[in-house]
C-alpha cells in the first residue's frame, strides 16, 4: 500500500485521501475545508436558489446557453471526481470511503469548473487483512473482503450521486439515465487508467469495474447503459481504453471526446493509437 511517514501518521480515512491525492494526476482531493469557497454538498442540495445559480453559471459559460448541456456539465464534472474519490482508493489501496452528501465538500473555480473535493469527516471501509483492520480506529469499518468493499462503494456512490442527479434533472433537460451512464463511464475510466499508470493489469481492473457496476445497477436501476473496453496495439505499445456508453453532450459546443460513443470504432481506435504514440505507449 503506498504511503509515507506523514501519511501513515494520519487517521486511516484521512491517510486514504492523502494517498489518493498524491496518486491523482490532476483532480485534487483533501480533508481541509477551512479556506473560503468550500461548499458542503448537502447544503448546496438544500438551497434551491444556489442550485439554480450553479446551472445558470454553466449555461452562461461553456454550455453557451444550452440548458441540457449545462446540466450535463455539472454531472460530468462531479461524476468524474466522485468516481475517482470512491474507485481510486479501491484500486490503489483496497479500501473505500463511506460517504453521504454531508461528508462531501466541493469547491468551484472559474466558469463553474470543479476545483476539488474534500471529505474532512469521512470513514473508511477496509478488508480484514488491511493493516488498520484490527487497530480499533473509530473511522474504520471492517468488511468481508472485495465483495464488502464493492457494496460500500456502490452505497457511497448512490448516496452522494442520486440526490445531485435529481436536483440537476429538475433544472435541466438531461435525463437521469444519461447521468448514471456518465457516472458509470467515469468509474470504468478511473479504474482502467489508474491500473495502466501504476503498471497494473488493466483487464483485471476492467473486470473489477464490471462487478462494481453490477452492484451499483442493483441499487440504481436507472444505470442501464455501460461503457465498453477497447484494446489497441500500436508500434509504440498496447493499451486498454474505455469507450463511453453515454454521450456527455460536449460535442454541441466543441469537438467530440476521443472515447465518445458517437464516433466510429475505427475513428476511436485511431485516436487511441495516436495517444499511445504521443505518450510512448503509456
Amino acid at each position: 500500500m503506498p504511503g509515507n511517514a506523514t501519511v501513515t501518521a494520519l487517521p486511516p480515512a484521512r491517510a486514504t485521501v492523502a494517498r489518493l491525492d498524491t496518486a491523482s494526476r490532476w483532480r485534487r482531493f483533501g480533508v481541509d475545508v477551512a479556506a473560503p469557497g468550500w461548499i458542503r454538498l448537502a447544503d448546496r442540495l438544500g438551497d434551491g436558489a444556489a442550485m439554480d445559480r450553479w446551472v445558470q453559471d454553466e449555461r452562461d459559460g461553456m454550455a453557451a446557453g444550452r440548458r441540457d448541456l449545462a446540466g450535463a456539465l455539472i454531472v460530468y464534472r462531479f461524476a468524474g471526481s466522485l468516481a475517482e474519490l470512491v474507485v481510486g482508493p479501491m484500486v490503489d489501496q483496497r479500501r473505500v470511503l463511506r460517504l453521504t452528501p454531508r461528508d462531501v465538500w466541493f469547491r468551484l473555480g472559474p466558469a463553474a469548473r470543479l476545483d476539488g473535493l474534500a471529505v474532512p469527516d469521512a470513514a473508511v471501509a477496509v478488508a480484514p487483512d488491511d493493516p488498520d483492520a484490527g487497530a480499533g480506529h473509530p473511522d474504520v469499518t471492517v468488511v468481508p473482503g472485495d465483495e464488502g468493499l464493492r457494496a460500500v462503494a456502490a452505497g457511497s456512490l448512490v448516496e452522494v450521486f442520486d440526490p445531485l442527479a435529481r436536483a440537476v434533472r429538475a433544472r435541466a433537460p438531461y435525463g437521469l439515465a444519461g447521468m448514471w451512464g456518465t457516472l458509470a463511464d467515469h468509474i470504468a475510466e478511473t479504474a482502467v487508467a489508474r491500473a495502466g499508470r501504476s503498471g497494473g493489469d488493466q483487464r483485471h481492473a476492467w473486470q473489477a469495474t464490471g462487478a462494481l457496476l453490477a452492484a451499483l445497477a442493483a441499487r440504481q436501476p436507472l444505470l442501464r447503459v455501460r461503457p465498453s473496453l477497447t484494446e489497441v496495439s500500436s508500434p509504440a505499445g498496447a493499451g486498454c481504453f474505455v469507450t463511453k456508453g453515454t454521450c456527455c453532450l460536449v460535442y454541441k459546443v466543441a469537438d467530440m471526446c476521443s472515447s465518445c460513443p458517437l464516433r466510429s470504432d475505427a475513428d476511436r481506435r485511431a485516436r487511441f493509437a495516436a495517444h499511445l504514440r504521443r505518450t510512448g505507449g503509456q
